[in-house]
């Protein structure tokens, strides 16, 4: 897949731009994942819950693994900061999605989204599952995804709702 380029002026970020992960990339994405867990997860979580979650990004290790097994796109702003990412297991299961919190609702998630079922897409896949978290839920709705199952799931002693969607 190569890099697009999607003009968003009227966003705060003007243009940005998806491109392929680069292992450099993972403290960064890490960075935006906790980022995102930590203060756009307090809608829907308690304090406890987000740093639990966003502790799975603490070991680098099992983080840059994480990322490994993934195909992840990259958004990047006009002067190539991380805004967001996302990952897709394949042939079908997206993995992660998360935008740097200043960055929501600036169609970055989308942005990288539509790469995401378009690599599926390109690699055969009929279906697309994501197990999405309370605030990412109606996003993933938004764009087709429909609700199969929500379950309970324990991370570092904390009980967190996650929500199995799919698409095709």
């Amino acid at each position: 897949m190569t890099d697009s380029i999607h003009d968003n002026s009227n966003t705060e970020f003007g243009s940005f731009s998806t491109r392929d992960y680069r292992p450099a990339d993972a403290p960064a994405l890490a960075d935006v994942y906790r980022a995102a867990i930590r203060e756009t997860g307090r809608e829907a979580y308690t304090a406890e819950q987000c740093a639990a979650w966003a502790a799975s990004a603490d070991d680098t290790a099992a983080w840059a693994q994480r990322l490994q097994d993934n195909w992840v796109r990259v958004a990047v702003d006009e002067d190539e900061e991380i805004i967001g990412f996302g990952g897709i297991v394949m042939p079908g299961h997206i993995d992660l999605l998360f935008t740097a919190p200043e960055a929501n609702r600036q169609g970055v998630a989308s942005l990288i989204l539509e790469d995401l079922l378009e690599l599926a897409a390109a690699m055969g896949a009929k279906r697309i599952t994501t197990d999405a978290s309370n605030l990412s839920k109606p996003f993933f709705e938004k764009h087709g995804f429909k609700l199969v199952e929500s379950a309970e799931h324990c991370r570092c002693g904390q009980s967190l709702t996650c929500h199995r969607l799919v698409k095709g």
